[in-house]
């Protein structure tokens, strides 16, 4: 969705007065380049702007698309012309996003039904509010001596940005290697979060069964690092990407994921998908993760940022064809997670240089962290969902979950090994 979806969903609001954006008009393609010409086609396609990519394009490898019904027949010229193989999936986009509402919808009510038991469940078979994973992260600090909770800024629309610190010793004295991790920088990627959440829950619940993670290491963790975007996603939007600055009469947000200083670039106009910002670092969410990371650079020798989708594990740099200088430590890790990740069962997952296995892009989190001193700093992509949703559905949560934990763990593990950054890192 870069150019016109943005429009087209201020003017429904506008204009209709309704509360939640539909896309009935919208249909989802799989599509699949063979060859690297019809790759590269396809990435030109990507950045045309017209069109809504929920799968990263690589070659021999299915990926889905969400195109206005306005544009089909454009989008469908073009593959034909490129002998690019597509199927169109589903009619009606609206018909998965009402089917995925309808799954959480039941868990509230059966929720509500419930609400004589004041014993707080927590579950994995819905996808959390916002408000809901705040409520865990206030209770987990009150009741867990490990754990810390605390505002480290505030949204467009006034709510707060929470982090959390996870210790054995209780506190994050920054004498102890860092693991920091942020996820839900993209708002509609949901899966990512509950991965997180999860993560959370059972360091804080089985503490006894991850010493290999705990024992040397600390964590300071942001959830959801755009909490406005995931709101509006819950609310309003289901397919929402950026933040919810306003930056004109038809056009909100900001792409927070090209907000960052290292090698920021102006990437296109305010109302597509990808929108940089006027200025590197000038949104309060990016602000917020940076002041947090500048407070515990000189002990983060580890950076995690959570995306969806694509089942990959890339490392620095991204904002060129560039390998880092200690690319080799990064991917042999990275083998170790993949490895572990087979071993549950789940499927092998890429490993590799982002510019090289994705596209090049700048102002991103992992390039910034590791410009600002990590030594290892990773971007993953999770399992997507199919033709389900953007997401899995909320009923195999427990799959990716459990699959992207053998990543934390792999991770978590190897950070406790490292010394702390020197001080001019």
């Amino acid at each position: 969705m870069k150019l016109w979806l943005p429009v087209l969903g201020c003017l429904l609001l506008v204009v209709l007065g309704v509360n939640s954006i539909a896309f009935t008009d919208f249909q989802l393609y799989v599509i699949t380049p063979a060859t690297p010409e019809q790759l590269d086609k396809v990435r030109e396609l990507e950045q045309d702007g017209n069109y809504d990519f929920w799968d990263v394009p690589r070659l021999n490898r299915k990926a889905r698309v969400m195109v206005s019904n306005y544009a089909e027949a454009k989008f469908e010229k073009f593959l034909e012309q490129y002998d690019i193989d597509y199927d169109s999936v589903i009619g009606n986009v609206q018909q998965i996003l009402d089917k995925e509402r309808r799954t959480n919808d039941d868990f509230y009510k059966r929720s509500k039904r419930n609400a004589a038991d004041t014993k707080a469940v927590v579950d994995f078979d819905h996808y959390w509010t916002l408000d809901e994973i705040y409520t865990f992260v206030d209770d987990l600090a009150t009741s867990n001596p490990s754990v810390k909770s605390f505002e480290i800024g505030r949204t467009p629309e006034g709510r707060p940005i929470k982090a959390l610190t996870i210790s054995k010793t209780g506190e994050v004295t920054k004498t102890r290697p860092v693991v920091f991790m942020d996820a839900g920088i993209h708002a509609r990627e949901w899966a990512g979060v509950m991965s997180v959440v999860y993560m959370i829950e059972q360091f804080t619940s089985h503490p006894e069964q991850y010493a290999d993670q705990l024992d040397n290491t600390d964590y300071v963790i942001i959830p959801v690092l755009n909490p406005d975007g995931y709101v509006y996603t819950h609310e309003v939007n289901r397919l929402w990407r950026k933040n919810r600055v306003q930056n004109n009469i038809l056009c909100a947000g900001v792409d927070l994921n090209r907000n960052f200083p290292f090698k920021w670039a102006f990437t296109s106009n305010a109302c597509t998908n990808t929108f940089a910002g006027m200025e590197a670092a000038t949104e309060s969410e990016t602000q917020a993760m940076m002041s947090l990371m500048d407070q515990y650079k000189s002990a983060m020798t580890l950076y995690i940022a959570v995306h969806t989708h694509g089942e990959m594990i890339l490392w620095p740099w991204g904002y060129d064809f560039v390998h880092c200088d200690n690319w080799e430590e990064h991917d042999n890790l990275g083998k170790v997670a993949q490895k572990a990740i087979k071993d549950v069962g789940g499927n092998e997952w890429i490993v590799g240089n982002s510019a090289d296995v994705l596209y090049r892009a700048s102002g991103a989190t992992d390039d910034y962290a590791f410009s600002n001193g990590a030594r290892l700093a990773y971007t993953i992509e999770l399992t997507g969902g199919g033709l389900e949703g953007f997401d899995l559905p909320a009923s195999e949560l427990g799959k990716v979950t459990t699959e992207t934990m053998e990543i934390y763990k792999a991770f978590g593990k190897y950070a406790g090994t490292l010394p702390l950054p020197t001080s001019d890192a």
